[in-house]
């Protein structure tokens, strides 16, 4: 227990900082700010609203639901009506030169930059496939996805930079009982089942990994459990799957929406969930290695913290 907790700490702790309480404490800033300061509360607002932005798209928010995601602007509007400084003392040329503002402003540019990221990362302007949403019947979101290593570090690999993951909420909205169980059952997409996306051939296959307990993973195997199907102009991947749940085999002609397998822990993945990709050309008898281009799902081009709801 002692060691699972000293594994899992430094990843909640990080999360928790970086989306929840840094965001809280730019926006609580506003109320700092002395009376009658424009300047200052200007700086004080773009840094609130810059990071706000960013972490609005960027959150974990599977892991503390839309209501925390929702929450920070709403706190931002808030308190941008009730602190503005209708009326302005103004500031002395000696002022803007002291440290604070001009290191107040460089954050401020800094978080304007990864908003502007982030949109980017949004928006796609080459063509893409088109895909079947490989889930059935429940809440889906984006864990990671875009074509900007900041909603999508798969983005850093050439193969895998518009790769997805997708995660499954529960009827509370997160992703899991518990903030970071180590029991695979306790996270909603677990076991989930997996339908093919697309018409296409079996290429690859792997079935043999075991299911992790989070946050185990395995660096030797990084996809785990994966099927690859080839379509006329790539190879769709789908990993991270169950061990022995994969049903179809290499050679077999595949059709979309049969179904494929379930969604397990295995690979190099820190918790339970679907990883899609698609790479050009057929596959070249390893995982990863042709370039990757983006695909859209039922013509939608998903991004992180994007949300898909599948009827039953």
């Amino acid at each position: 227990m002692i060691r699972r907790l000293i594994k899992i700490s430094p990843v909640v702790l990080t999360l928790l900082f970086i989306f929840v309480y840094l965001p809280l404490n730019c926006i609580y800033q506003l109320r700092l700010i002395p009376q009658h300061n424009l300047t200052a509360w200007i700086i004080a607002f773009s840094i609130a609203g810059s990071y706000t932005f960013c972490v609005y798209y960027t959150g974990a928010w599977g892991w503390f639901g839309k209501a925390t995601r929702y929450a920070l602007p709403a706190l931002l509007a808030i308190l941008t009506v009730t602190t503005f400084p209708y009326t302005n003392s103004g500031i002395t040329a000696s002022r803007l030169l002291d440290l604070q503002p001009i290191l107040s402003l460089i954050v401020a540019a800094i978080l304007m930059m990864f908003a502007v990221l982030t949109l980017i990362g949004r928006r796609l302007n080459i063509p893409a496939i088109e895909l079947s949403f490989p889930l059935h019947a429940g809440n889906y979101v984006i864990a990671q996805g875009g074509s900007s290593w900041i909603i999508n570090f798969h983005a850093l690999n050439q193969s895998e930079r518009y790769a997805l993951d997708i995660l499954k909420l529960n009827s509370i909205g997160i992703r899991a009982r518990g903030l970071y169980p180590a029991d695979p059952k306790r996270y909603a997409i677990f076991g989930t089942e997996v339908f093919s996306p697309c018409d296409g051939l079996v290429t690859a296959k792997e079935d043999g990994f075991e299911d992790l307990l989070p946050p185990d993973t395995d660096l030797d195997h990084p996809a785990g459990n994966y099927i690859g199907i080839a379509i006329s102009q790539a190879t769709v991947y789908l990993a991270h799957l169950m061990k022995d749940s994969i049903c179809v085999n290499v050679g077999e002609q595949v059709y979309k929406g049969q179904f494929l397998g379930c969604v397990g822990n295995s690979g190099n993945t820190s918790e339970p969930h679907l990883h899609i990709h698609a790479e050009e050309r057929t596959y070249p008898g390893n995982y990863s290695e042709n370039p990757g281009i983006p695909i859209r799902f039922n013509g939608r081009y998903l991004t992180r913290n994007d949300y898909i709801k599948v009827p039953v």
